[in-house]
């Protein structure tokens, strides 16, 4: 399962209940690279533009 067309249809088999596990899994993982973000950008401004954090 690579691409995203089969993860979208493989996600049209699931049931209600494991659509529903799904989106609160995604809603974590999204709020944490998000948080991930805000971090590398807070180590960003105190290193200055020498060293720069890769995403």
């Amino acid at each position: 399962m690579g691409t995203v067309l089969e993860i979208e249809k493989a996600i049209e088999q699931l049931p209600r209940e494991q659509v529903a596990e799904l989106r609160e899994w995604f809603d974590g993982y999204a709020g944490m690279m998000t948080a991930s973000s805000s971090v590398f950008a807070l180590y960003d401004e105190e290193e200055g533009e020498g060293q720069q954090w890769e995403d």
